[in-house]
This record gives structure tokens, C-alpha cells and sequence, in this order.
């Protein structure tokens, strides 16, 4: 089993990418979560950005928005569309998640 933490994809330099740091998307003041909180609610991608995938959560009934770097495009795109079943889930249990068919 390769929980979705410890994905080779987000081990730069030897750090992992995973759990992102989430900014407020609502705030004009900047508020910011560390660690595996919250509930998932979504995955963005951006053509412009592809080795990028913006994702989504809600902490206290709050709307955070993180950015988790990968190596490559299709990665992204494949981690995007996996975890559009998983909406609803704990952060915590994205991160549990079992991504060894993506090896």
C-alpha cells in the first residue's frame, strides 16, 4: 500500500508536498491551515499551471484552497480525476488514500 502522503510525485528534495498549505479563499485578511484538517470538497486543474493541482477543502465551515506540486502533467490529471470519488472525505483520510496503481 503507498498512502497518498508518501507518493513519490510529491517528494521534492526530499520533503513531501502533501498536506498543502491551505489559504482562506473567502478572507481579505490572509488566514492560513497547516496539516490534515479539514474535509475534502473538490480538486482543481489549470492548463496553465499543469503539474499543479489546486485542492479544496472546508475547515469550520470555511472555504481553503491548497496547491500540491507534482512531477509531471499526467499525474495531475489522474490524481484529479481519482479523487472526484472521494469528495466528502477528511483530509486526513485523502491522505490514507492508496495510490499504488499510479506506480
Amino acid at each position: 500500500m503507498l498512502p497518498l502522503r508518501d507518493h513519490p510525485q510529491f517528494n521534492f528534495f526530499g520533503h513531501s508536498g502533501w498536506p498543502p498549505v491551505w489559504a482562506h479563499t473567502r478572507s481579505k485578511l490572509y488566514k492560513r491551515l497547516t496539516g490534515e484538517v479539514g474535509v475534502f470538497t473538490g480538486t482543481k486543474l489549470y492548463e496553465h499551471a499543469p503539474t499543479r493541482l489546486f485542492v479544496k477543502m472546508e475547515f469550520a465551515q470555511e472555504p481553503y484552497l491548497g496547491c500540491v506540486l507534482t512531477h509531471d502533467a499526467i499525474f495531475a490529471r489522474q490524481l484529479h480525476n481519482f479523487l472526484q470519488n472521494y469528495i466528502g472525505l477528511s483530509i486526513k483520510e485523502v491522505g490514507d488514500l492508496d495510490l499504488s496503481h499510479t506506480l
